[in-house]
């Protein structure tokens, strides 16, 4: 500090300087302490806000069921960047008799608690949904419980019943904005809201009709996507009819491959609103109602080893129209792939020959059933035959349910009354647009590609990379270039697995005989399988002796 006196100032000279010393030798640490709070702080808030998101999207359905007559598809993005997520929630369950339950609600609050207010309130409303076919009846029951419950009280709710085979619509706006449907030439309309207010409040429950026209595009939605920041909520509902329309008669700009019009609706409607921010969670659930149903498949073959190929093509074309999701196609073709190569080998081993059979439909409920039928006589594997039995059993593993079913096996009983009949059902679901962008779609080499085994390292350890199907048909090759590879196991093998279309039992063997080869060398067999790859799945559910499962990207070219 620099001091003058009344003399000094006069003369313009400084009189002294003071200077102050504080001892500060213990407070360092504590100083560092105080700034490493400060930005300890953010990233404590970023983390627990992640793990209520986490919780949330845990909550909601990952996946959306897949019916012959509806296409459904949801998107979410939990809520901005300085906002714990809300209580937000969707869901599809299909209903006996073929109706599907879509359902759009929100639970007041934020973080944790809203969060597991709102699973139990999915959780409840789901069970009731699926015993309680009068709708009025269900949102009665719901109520109750809202009632009952603090933390439920005020949550809004659209629940809507559709009947994709009629047309018709039932549905309740519980204190919740009403359905749009969109056309396909891009006129939208909003349906007329049901006056029912929030669920707890004891408002009485008012079911409301209309129809749905094959084509059309029935949106439910949360507030958080059309109350925008600077701008009304009319102004909202008008640019959410505009954004569906347009998508629903793909006016759009489209992102990734090829989308069905709900996924549009749902992707573009959420990308414009969102476009200048969002301070709430957004959810949408469209549901497009189809003109009509995928018909049955049915096929019918000599049980030749080519016959595998065939009836697979067959199968790959009828799942087009169904409109399967990858993960659901590859572990179909894999479940008829291995009953097909069971009947072609085994059926008609002591007879003249005969046919394989090829049926497959998608029921109301969304369960896929496909059935391989032969005219054989069935044979109990011997125990001592360890390749015996072993594609059924893998395609048992992966799929909801496989049964095997015979007559009793008599030589003397004309061919129509022998015979084996393998069936496979299994529950079709599509993934849900869950996060800040919606997912572009997995490149997947389709199942028709050609087998390959290309050796693309060599040296001490020899890498080949394989793509197509290793099935029956293949399996010999197959074997044939990794022993080549290997020198007949002299060398350790890597085998890149990540574009196999199919994994069979028929590769399976030969990956754990040429491991059993490799070991009695000395040497390792190294696996490679991205995951979520049709071989990736296989080698989850069965043992390579001495064989090391990594996932790694794939190899380079």
């Amino acid at each position: 500090m620099i001091a003058w006196d009344s003399e000094s100032l006069a003369a313009g000279r400084i009189a002294g300087i003071i200077g102050y010393a504080f001892d500060i030798t213990g407070e360092p640490g504590g100083y560092q302490a105080a700034r490493d709070a400060a930005t300890a702080a953010p990233r404590r808030y970023e983390a627990a806000r992640d793990v209520v998101a986490e919780l949330q999207w845990a909550l909601l359905p990952a996946a959306l069921p897949v019916l012959p007559r509806a296409r459904i598809a949801a998107r979410y993005l939990v809520a901005a960047a300085d906002q714990a997520p809300g209580g937000d929630w969707f869901d599809a369950v299909p209903l006996a008799g073929g109706d599907v339950a879509l359902v759009v609600g929100e639970v007041a609050g934020y973080g944790v608690g809203a969060s597991a207010a709102m699973g139990q309130l999915r959780a409840v409303l789901r069970h009731v949904l699926t015993r309680q076919p009068d709708l009025v009846a269900v949102l009665e029951e719901i109520e109750a419980v809202a009632a009952g419950e603090p933390v439920l009280r005020a949550a809004t709710a659209c629940v809507a019943v559709l009947d994709p085979e009629q047309g018709t619509l039932r549905y309740v706006t519980c204190g919740h904005p009403p359905p749009l449907v969109a056309a396909p030439d891009g006129v939208a309309r909003y349906l007329p809201a049901t006056g029912s207010g929030p669920l707890g409040t004891g408002s009485a429950m008012a079911v409301k009709c209309a129809g749905v026209e094959p084509g059309e595009v029935l949106l439910l939605y949360s507030d958080g996507l059309i109350e925008q920041p600077g701008h009304s909520r009319a102004d909202g509902l008008a640019a959410l009819a505009a954004a569906a329309g347009g998508a629903s008669a793909d006016r759009a700009p489209r992102l990734g491959g090829p989308a069905s019009p709900a996924e549009r609706v749902c992707q573009h409607a959420v990308d414009v609103l969102t476009r200048a921010g969002y301070g709430d969670d957004v959810t949408a659930l469209a549901a497009q109602r189809l003109a009509a149903a995928p018909g049955p498949l049915a096929a019918e073959l000599p049980a030749e080893p080519g016959t595998v190929v065939v009836l697979r093509r067959e199968l790959d074309g009828w799942l087009d129209r169904v409109g399967i999701a990858e993960a659901d196609r590859q572990l179909v073709e894999l479940g008829v792939t291995e009953a097909v190569t069971n009947a072609v080998e085994h059926a008609y081993r002591a007879m003249r020959g005969g046919p394989v059979r090829l049926a497959a439909a998608l029921g109301s409920d969304g369960f896929l059933e496909v059935r391989v039928a032969d005219r054989g006589q069935w044979r109990t594997p011997d125990p001592a035959q360890r390749d015996r039995g072993q594609g059924l059993m893998l395609a048992g593993q992966i799929a909801d349910e496989l049964r095997v079913t015979h007559p009793p096996q008599d030589a003397a009983r004309p061919p129509g009354a022998r015979g084996t009949v393998v069936t496979l059902r299994h529950r079709l679901r599509r993934p849900a647009m869950l996060g800040s962008r919606a997912p572009a779609p997995r490149a997947v080499r389709p199942a028709s590609a050609p087998f390959s085994a290309e050796l693309v390292t060599a040296g001490p350890v020899p890498r080949v990379r394989v793509g197509g199907p290793v099935d029956a048909t293949t399996g010999e090759h197959f074997s044939s270039r990794l022993l080549i590879a290997c020198r007949a196991g002299l060398l350790p093998l890597t085998v890149d697995l990540t574009a196999a279309t199919i994994l069979a039992s028929a590769g399976v063997r030969a990956l754990a005989e040429l491991s059993e080869q490799l070991a009695a060398h000395g040497n390792e067999l190294t696996l490679v399988a991205e995951p979520g790859s049709p071989a990736a799945a296989v080698l989850d559910v069965v043992c390579l002796p001495r064989a090391s499962y990594l996932t790694g990207p794939p190899s380079p070219a």
